[in-house]
């Protein structure tokens, strides 16, 4: 048995990107005592490189919810290396279990997959009619990056590989084990032909109560007709949405607005969006507010019609959660997340992937044919269960339970 207080090395990606990973595991720091788990951050040699993630690890120390170390032998060596776990909260895992061993951390290796590496998920693959891809079939999948997130097929060649390489290194890793954060991360991470052991967390994420409750304490006037909340990055949809917004703007005409929000990975993005907003005519249908705080977020979804979420990547969506906690319906594309995660759900519309035309007409058919009062109905008739079923202490727990599973298997091995 391990003991009361696990002491977890928690290795900190040198990774820019705020992803919903990296904001998974600043929760499971903030929620930490709650299981029992004192992790110790060790961070790359100039720091936490995204700026959010440096603040929100600063203010944990401050409280005494951490310590925080350089990812360095000689500070490791003065401060002791002995800890229960190592924790690498990232599907780019090989860089910092190499730092790992270099600087003397031996392990057990705990290792946080949200998504596939370089990939994400293989949902793109369903634009061709594969729902369970096997190894063959990922040949395809740069050519159906390539198009879809207009990223040259070189570069989504490149990334097809890298994470095939990733993945399948994994069996290298005597000394560790994976969690699957959901079913959908397990079902790619087997397509890829990983066959060693997988944790999946009887509750991959969580959502705070008061922040969703206060919004919901009061009712506001619809000021968009839907938002779209996600990464400003072709994977999430970001350059379908001026089509979807075209086609509702043909069906119900020019008074339709559509709310962006969210935070852009590269420039370029932002400007094939704009482009693409000016050729079809939407400059005036489209409210790009980028990415805002949650109070404001929560406000503007409660303000908003429905979400759309014509995402090909996700392991989860804390984004849905969000809004069915809200009382905001979702329509999206029938992604792996939506159907063994979210369908089941009152309020959550899917269409095919990869297809904004129909996304649209669904939209604009919840908007016109009175099932946007039904559809706001059920969708907030689940925000108590589900505020209830997804607390932040339930996944820490989770996280400990994987934790002491590595520890104990590991030894029973030995």
């Amino acid at each position: 048995m391990c003991a009361d207080q696990l002491k977890v090395a928690l290795i900190i990606p040198n990774i820019d990107a705020f992803s919903g990973g990296m904001e998974r595991t600043l929760k499971l720091v903030e929620y930490s005592a709650s299981a029992g788990i004192q992790y110790t951050c060790l961070e790359p040699a100039g720091g936490a490189p995204n700026a959010e993630v440096a603040n929100r690890l600063l203010e944990f120390e401050r409280s005494g919810l951490v310590e925080r170390r350089r990812l360095d032998r000689r500070v490791l060596q003065a401060n002791g290396t002995a800890y229960d776990a190592v924790a690498i909260p990232t599907e780019y895992w090989w860089g910092p279990w190499r730092r790992a061993k270099e600087v003397g951390l031996v392990g057990p290796y705990c290792l946080d997959f949200h998504q596939l590496p370089y990939i994400g998920t293989l949902d793109i693959l369903k634009r061709e009619g594969i729902d369970d891809p096997a190894l063959p079939d990922l040949v395809r999948l740069p050519f159906l990056q390539a198009r879809v997130y207009t990223d040259g097929f070189f570069s989504s060649a490149v990334s097809t590989a890298a994470g095939v390489a990733s993945v399948r290194s994994l069996l290298r890793l005597r000394n560790g084990r994976v969690l699957a954060t959901t079913p959908v991360v397990a079902k790619n991470l087997s397509c890829l032909g990983y066959r060693g052991p997988v944790s999946i967390p009887e509750c991959p994420n969580g959502i705070a109560r008061a922040p969703v409750e206060e919004s919901l304490r009061t009712e506001e006037p619809f000021e968009f007709d839907g938002v779209y909340v996600g990464r400003f990055h072709p994977q999430k949809g970001f350059l379908d949405l001026p089509y979807i917004v075209a086609q509702m703007k043909k069906t119900l005409g020019s008074d339709v607005r559509i709310a962006v929000c969210g935070g852009a990975d590269t420039a370029s993005y932002t400007t094939r969006f704009k482009g693409l907003v000016e050729s079809l005519g939407v400059q005036e249908n489209v409210s790009i507010l980028r990415r805002i705080p949650k109070a404001d977020l929560y406000r503007t979804l409660r303000r908003s019609r429905m979400l759309l979420y014509p995402s090909y990547v996700d392991g989860f969506s804390l984004t849905v959660l969000e809004s069915l906690c809200l009382g905001v319906p979702v329509v999206a594309y029938d992604i792996d997340a939506m159907r063994m995660i979210w369908r089941r759900r009152r309020g959550v519309f899917s269409v095919p992937v990869g297809n904004p035309r129909a996304l649209a007409q669904v939209a604009c058919e919840i908007r016109t044919d009175f099932r946007l009062a039904d559809a706001r109905k059920e969708a907030g008739a689940q925000s108590g269960a589900l505020l209830e079923e997804y607390r932040w202490e339930r996944v820490v727990l989770g996280e400990r339970r994987f934790y002491e599973g590595v520890c104990e298997g590991l030894k029973a091995a030995n």
